[in-house]
Parts: structure tokens; sequence; C-alpha cells
């Protein structure tokens, strides 16, 4: 099989990407470089097509270098080119994870945010309809807002409380739409709060936990924003990653999934953590706007139908994370 990984150098994507090739698949990837580098893909052989050599990327082109691990597009995922390929058929499945995924970039953007996270989407997998191509979209927790209770199944209402948030709800509609209109084949990831090794903690897209470790390591204060008793369901990337392949192998008519560990810690929890190795320089620093205060996600029925289910907690999660930035208990 071949497939496309749209945001593919990103964080979450990456992990994508090599799991599909170590799993056998033939892996192409468009990304803009907007959030993510080659950094990971040291180790493979890459064959680079830069963006003013893509919409004439043919087939004289595809059959050399075959040795190639992955070919990774230069250039933004609604290019010409990019959804010419997708519409010829020549992919059994894109993996949509290409988006702006900042909330206070969304509140201050959200005609940019629109354009990025919602059009561009639809116009994805509008070329998957034309190729008949299976098509897994990352969306997000986001879509929930804040909710009266508590876990959050894929059924409970969604008031989402920033642009990003219902750019992604919108393309599950536009999803939906695409399915009865015209037999588009698709699942929905919704994910909870992704972290683990490989995040950068330096950009705007960081989470927590990667922008504490980035802080620690560079013997940087360590901020912490509103009282730190918000709480968040926190998925390892990992798990991320499997939950999409299951996705693509899935053939049934549900739909839309949470991606989560069905459990959650607060913030102070996991500041706490980083405190007890020596790591306590914090500040702290008001709630961001349009920030959700909890997330907790039901996840019976990725469990049941998807045949997944998390395998990597947050103790040992965060363990992972702080072991790949180098973090031990200071002297």
């Amino acid at each position: 099989m071949k497939v496309l990984v749209t945001g593919g150098c990103g964080f979450i994507g990456t992990h994508v990407a090599i799991k599909l090739k170590r799993l056998g698949y033939k892996v192409d990837i468009v990304d803009d470089f907007s959030n993510g580098g080659l950094d990971n893909f040291s180790n493979f052989k890459i064959r680079n097509v830069p963006r003013a050599a893509v919409d004439h990327w043919d087939k004289n082109f595809e059959d050399k270098d075959k040795d190639k691990d992955f070919t990774i597009f230069h250039c933004d995922v609604a290019k010409f080119g990019i959804l010419k390929r997708i519409s010829s058929g020549m992919y059994d499945c894109v993996f949509h994870l290409a988006a702006k995924p900042r909330v206070g970039w969304s509140i201050e953007n959200p005609l940019d945010s629109t354009d990025e996270n919602l059009n561009k989407s639809i116009a994805v997998a509008l070329a998957c309809v034309n190729g008949k191509t299976k098509f897994v979209f990352s969306s997000t927790s986001a879509v929930y807002g804040n909710v009266n209770s508590l876990p959050s199944d894929e059924e409970c209402n969604k008031v989402p409380t920033n642009p990003y948030g219902l750019s992604k709800y919108c393309v599950e509609q536009y999803l939906e739409l695409f399915s009865n209109l015209y037999e588009l084949d698709w699942v929905a990831l919704r994910y909870f709060n992704v972290y683990g090794p490989g995040q950068p903690g330096d950009s705007p897209y960081s989470t927590a936990i990667s922008a504490w470790c980035h802080c620690a390591k560079n013997n940087q204060q360590l901020r912490s924003d509103g009282d730190g008793y918000q709480s968040r369901d926190m998925v390892f990337v990992d798990d991320v990653a499997a939950a999409n392949v299951s996705a693509m192998n899935y053939s049934g008519t549900c739909r839309i999934f949470n991606i989560g560990t069905g459990k959650s810690v607060t913030n102070n929890w996991t500041l706490d953590k980083f405190k007890s190795l020596g790591y306590d320089n914090v500040i702290s620093a008001p709630a961001r706007k349009g920030d959700v205060l909890h997330t907790l996600a039901q996840v019976s029925r990725a469990k049941a139908v998807l045949d997944w289910e998390p395998k990597v907690g947050i103790e040992k999660g965060l363990e992972l994370t702080m072991g790949w930035w180098g973090l031990n208990a200071k002297k």
C-alpha cells in the first residue's frame, strides 16, 4: 500500500510516518516546514522534492531513486500538484495531520485559522473523493470545549471555545457530508493532549510538558499558567500513531473516535514531577484565553471498535519523555 502523510515532518506526523514505514508501507510526506523538520529522519534515506518541482513531479521522476525510504514534498498541503496526486488515486490512504493547532493564534487570526484548518482540509478530503482514497483525519478534543461532565464521549455536546476547535469540528461535518454525497471513506480521530519524545519545547505549538522540558534543560523558568488545577488527558505519541494505523485498517461505519487514556492529571501534578528532580524555578502567569479547564476522554468506543487502547500511562510516558530530553535529578 502507498500512503500520504500530510504534516508528516511535524511532531505527531513524524511518528505516524515512521511507524507506517516500519510496517512496510510506501510513505510519501507533504509538509511546509512551518512546524517541523528533518531531524527525526536522520536514519532514513530521503528524497526531497522542492516546492517548485511539485506540480511537475510525474511518473518519470516517481520511478527514479526507488530505494528511498520517504519522498518528502516541501510545500503546502493544498498545492495543486499534491491535490492532483491524491485525486489520481495513487494513494490507498491519506493521513491528514497538517494544521495550525495554536489556540491563541486562532483567536488572534480567525480568518487565517479557518483557511488553514478548515478550507485546506476540505480540499484534501475532496481530492480523496476523486481518488477513491481513504481519509484519516486528525481532529481534536478541542471540539468539545468546556463540557458539563467528564469523561467526554463522542456524542456529547460540542461547544468549541476557539476558532481552532471550531474549524476541526466543521471539517468533521464536511466529512460526514462528503460520505453521504460522494461515498468518502473516512475516520476522524479526536486527539486529547499528545506528548512524548521529539516534541519541540520552544515553539508556539509546544505542550506544557515539552515546554517545561525545554526550560528545565536550558535552566530557564518553568511557566505555570493559571492556578495549575486545570487537568489534561495526556496521551503518548506512540499510542496516537498506533491509533492512526488502526483507523486505516478499520472498515466499519463508525467514523469518530476519541484518542486519549481515560485518565487525567493536573498541571500542578506534572509540575511536581519536575520539582521532585530539582527543576523548581517556576513562574506564575495568567490563564490563557480560550483554553478549556479540563479534558478527559471516554475511550471505550476506540477500544471496542478500532481494537485500539493506550499502552503508555502518564508515569511511564513522562519518564520516557524526560529521558529523551536528558533530564535527571539535579546534582
